[in-house]
């Protein structure tokens, strides 16, 4: 089988052109790919079997021409192949997507400030520099490594979602003037990233408990909640001495839980 070709611009790496790639070769894992690291030719990005990717000067995907350099409003080339990939849905839940894109775009400095994240140092990461300068060394023994990036993505994304979309479906309640959710799952994954797309989240999380029948309770901080208040209830199997969290001895039922955590609520006069 023939090669296809997937040309990306020569120079220094980024996570822009590593992380397109990697989608490429994860989801076309039936074709073998060789990827060279120049210009491309006016014949390839017309050329609709060829992939160019953060080079170009064009966004044109019946092409499969991914370039975002040509507007500033234009999302970084990981973006743009993503969404013609079908994956968008998916990927764009995981927490650094909307940084990551911006990073590329305007820059580490203003992209931290923009996400409130500090300074650049949050964007400094040594295994994405070993990532990127080992495909800038030798892409084509990178692919391998590339594909496995890829596939881990998409995997990690969709479990996510999933994640995410459980805890949209999940019962609201508001206990004591506090607002709470309830989910029938041992699994607390996704629940950072739920928080920061909905509005009116939740301050207290009711879930199963992964060692025992009972529940467990979480509170996020900045709420009026403390469980150690409750650590000397009959009903409870454990409480955190920070007040953050609680454990049940047993399942008890939403009622018994509402009257329990009430009493964790704290009232100001």
């Amino acid at each position: 089988m023939k090669a296809r070709l997937i040309v990306t611009h020569p120079g220094s790496a980024h996570f822009d052109e590593v992380t397109a790639i990697s989608l490429v070769l994860a989801v076309h894992s039936d074709f073998e790919f060789r990827v060279e690291r120049r210009e491309p030719s006016l014949t390839e990005l017309d050329d609709s079997s060829v992939w160019v990717i953060d080079t170009g000067n064009r966004h044109e995907p019946e092409k499969l021409n991914f370039d975002h350099h040509q507007s500033l409003e234009c999302p970084a080339s990981f973006v743009l192949v993503t969404d013609y990939l079908g994956l968008l849905p998916d990927l764009s839940v995981m927490p650094w997507w909307n940084f990551k894109d911006s990073v590329d775009r305007i820059g580490p400095v203003n992209a931290s400030a923009k996400f409130k994240a500090g300074d650049d140092l949050v964007n400094r990461n040594p295994v994405e520099n070993w990532m990127v300068d080992r495909f800038a060394a030798d892409p084509q023994i990178s692919l391998p490594l590339l594909r496995d990036f890829g596939e881990h993505m998409i995997e990690d994304a969709r479990r996510l979602k999933k994640q995410i979309d459980f805890w949209k479906s999940s019962r609201r309640l508001v206990i004591a003037g506090v607002p709470a959710m309830i989910g029938e799952t041992r699994e607390s994954y996704g629940l950072e990233e739920f928080r920061r797309l909905v509005e009116n989240p939740p301050d207290i999380v009711i879930s199963r408990d992964r060692r025992s029948e009972g529940w467990r309770l979480y509170r996020y901080e900045g709420t009026p909640v403390n469980f150690s208040l409750i650590a000397n209830c009959a009903e409870i199997e454990f409480a955190h001495k920070t007040g953050f969290l609680a454990k049940t001895r047993e399942s008890l039922s939403i009622d018994e839980l509402i009257a329990l955590i009430s009493k964790a609520v704290i009232r100001h006069p």
